[in-house]
């Protein structure tokens, strides 16, 4: 009797217990959005290329609640909470169990919004608030990228790269490294597959035109601020970067001063910048205007802009350079430029030596000195 006694106490100790502590199942999603109030709200998963599902959805209540539950919990990857067209992004763990996201509606394109309970979440925040703010240039952005967890490395890499063939060697680098930490996920070989056939685009516009690895680096003779023409062909003999930019691309001015840093390391010892602004008037811009003294003023402008720039970003090489054109600038076309930046390191001999060297542009330095 005494035994049955002491199993029915330990059965209600135990039952008690659990009263208590409450064990976590599967994955909770839930929130506060303000201003918000009895919207239509959506639980997407993020998949390559935009290619997204919506796996739940609901509708918010008066104050901007909403909860999504999944019982048998949620594998790992890249996911948004969708209200209109506004979306908070979330990077999960199947760890994850209580995820919670506080908010303002309007905030949320800006990624200005609270997530507990996601580690990787508050990382990829965190990481992309620094480059917004410029605590981060896009030297440092690629070198977290490359060191964060590859879902957090995924995020980065498709919202501020995406998907653009002069960061295949980045999306190759945390693709792999997410097969290695994720070899069943479907997005590891969904991310795979983007990630080489990136890998193939790069190589195959490296390997075509007259601009390409190991080809003669096409002439270039345009003037200075100062009026007078400085060739490219003028600098054989060093190792050059030659930096097609402009004072209005705000990637370019991000990633001047990782290109100062590497120019003042090594500039005795043979290395030099050769910079092609893409600022000034195309024959697009100039319709805007009306008569020829407006034109001319809106060019002075353009060309006080550039001057400032180099001033600001302290570019203290001598060789820069613009036929003030923009789009359509004749080196630019010859080096087939469409976006900026645009980088081609030369080598002593003045051939292609790398195309886009960003990443590792030090390394590649180096290697041709």
């Amino acid at each position: 009797m005494n035994y049955i006694k002491s199993i029915l106490l330990l059965l209600v100790v135990l039952a008690f217990a659990s009263c208590k502590q409450p064990q976590l199942s599967g994955t909770t999603i839930s929130g506060t959005i303000n201003n918000a109030a009895d919207m239509g709200v959506y639980f997407d998963k993020m998949g390559v290329d935009n290619a997204n599902e919506v796996i739940a959805s609901g509708t918010t209540d008066g104050p901007g609640n909403f909860s999504f539950n999944f019982p048998e919990g949620i594998e790992p990857g890249l996911y948004r909470v969708r209200l209109g067209v506004q979306n908070a992004e979330i990077v999960l763990e199947s760890t994850d169990t209580n995820v919670k996201i506080l908010g303002d509606l309007e905030n949320l394109k800006k990624l200005d919004y609270k997530v507990t309970g996601s580690v990787l979440t508050e990382n990829y925040i965190s990481i992309v608030g620094q480059y917004i703010d410029k605590s981060l240039d896009t030297d440092a952005l690629i070198k977290a990228t490359k060191e964060a967890n590859p879902l957090v490395g995924y995020a980065l890499g498709s919202k501020l790269f995406r998907f653009r063939t002069e960061f295949a060697s980045l999306h190759m680098y945390v693709s792999k490294n997410m097969r290695e930490k994720y070899p069943d996920l479907p997005l590891s070989m969904a991310y795979k597959g983007a990630a080489t056939d990136l890998q193939n685009k790069y190589l195959k516009s490296q390997a075509s035109g007259n601009v390409r690895i190991g080809a003669p680096a096409p002439e270039i003779d345009l003037p200075g601020l100062d009026g007078k023409n400085r060739k490219l062909s003028d600098l054989k003999g060093s190792v050059v970067l030659l930096d097609f930019w402009a004072s209005w691309c705000g990637p370019c001015r991000k990633a001047n001063p990782h290109v100062v840093e590497v120019y003042h390391k090594y500039k005795n010892k043979g290395f030099d910048v050769y910079s092609v602004s893409l600022d000034g008037l195309d024959a697009r811009t100039k319709k805007r205007y009306d008569s020829k003294e407006k034109i001319a003023k809106a060019l002075k402008k353009s060309e006080d802009r550039w001057e400032q720039a180099i001033k600001k970003d302290k570019l203290s090489w001598d060789n820069h350079v613009s036929d003030l054109k923009k789009w359509e600038s004749q080196a630019a076309a010859l080096y087939g430029v469409r976006s900026i930046p645009k980088t081609f390191l030369i080598d002593k001999e003045g051939n292609i030596a790398a195309i886009n060297p960003r990443s590792n542009l030090e390394d590649q330095v180096k290697k041709f000195l």
